[in-house]
């Protein structure tokens, strides 16, 4: 545990520099204030040593990786928050309203569809090949069998989601 005196010595003569440093950091005045503190109470409680020849450099570097676990912190927060967000936009569909759905999609591609672009979207979707083996089997090139796939999906999406 550090004595309350030094303690207070280090507070009065590094706090402003130690405060600056977190602001440009974090931009916000109360986690600037926070992270300063949080490193003065380390001191205080013995789980940091500051040796007096080094205290400036060693406090700017404690408040600089304080900064930076807040930061991370806050970046976590933020991508939880925006996957929290994206699940709630999902809608979850009774089994038979999504076989009725995908029905509908099937019955569509088989009467919409050129026969070779029909070929090439069930091979990819309904029996799970490669755009290569689609390509060997159709005697086409991989580039063809992509354009059609492109084709095949934009039409779908342009009819059901207008």
């Amino acid at each position: 545990m550090a004595n309350k005196e030094t303690v207070k010595a280090l507070f009065m003569e590094h706090y402003d520099r130690m405060y600056m440093l977190a602001r440009i950091m974090l931009h916000d005045d109360e986690e600037s204030r926070d992270a300063v503190s949080d490193v003065f109470a380390r001191i205080a409680d013995g789980s940091i040593d500051v040796r007096e020849e080094s205290a400036k450099s060693f406090l700017l570097t404690c408040v600089r990786n304080k900064c930076l676990k807040m930061i991370r912190a806050k970046q976590v927060r933020q991508r939880a928050s925006q996957l929290l967000q994206m699940n709630d936009t999902v809608e979850l569909m009774p089994i038979e309203k999504q076989t009725d759905r995908l029905a509908e999609v099937l019955d569509f591609t088989e009467k919409e569809l050129s026969p070779q672009t029909l070929r090439v979207f069930q091979l990819r979707y309904q029996q799970s090949k490669t755009y290569a083996e689609i390509a060997s089997a159709l005697s086409i090139s991989e580039s063809a069998v992509y354009k059609h796939i492109a084709q095949a999906l934009r039409r779908i999406k342009n009819h059901f989601n207008p």
